[in-house]
């Protein structure tokens, strides 16, 4: 009787430390991918000002797509809950910001300012859902005529 006892104890210890680690392991494969979209933001948003100029009236603007996952909750990841890049233009940079499911909140710097739809506004990024989101980035003149990247909806053509 006392090793049955002894078994169960022993199954609910082993089961508790699986459990948290899984927690630990799904944070951990929540950060990792968000980091790695938010780098491939950076990426695009840095080669669009590096390596790409204005374009003239009428014809197309330099443009990079790139796909960021944002995951949902699962055994294996925790999901998220708020995504967003906002625009810091006096420092020239970006802060992404995004809140997990259990509330804790996370931020990363990006090293361009990125505006959402209008190159002279200094509107915040939201990327919402959980998956692939496809995020679209253009070159585009703000009011000063300088070049300044933009994020645009899914459904923006110009």
């Amino acid at each position: 009787m006392i090793r049955y006892v002894v078994a169960v104890l022993l199954a609910v210890a082993v089961l508790s430390v699986a459990g948290v680690a899984l927690e630990d392991g799904a944070d951990d494969n929540t950060d990792r991918q968000l980091q790695t979209g938010i780098s491939d933001i950076e990426g695009a948003a840095v080669d669009l000002t590096e390596n790409e100029e204005l374009s003239p009236a009428g014809h197309p603007d330099p443009r990079r797509v790139v796909e960021v996952t944002v995951p949902a909750g699962s055994l294996t990841a925790t999901g998220v809950t708020h995504f967003e890049i906002e625009p810091v233009r006096k420092a020239d940079m970006s802060i992404a910001r995004y809140v997990l499911d259990d509330g804790t909140r996370k931020q990363e710097f990006i090293d361009e300012p990125i505006v959402y739809h209008d190159p002279t506004d200094n509107r915040t990024t939201a990327i919402g859902g959980s998956g692939k989101r496809t995020l679209r980035l253009a070159l585009l003149p703000d009011e000063n005529g300088d070049p300044v990247v933009v994020a645009a909806p899914p459904d923006w053509e110009k």
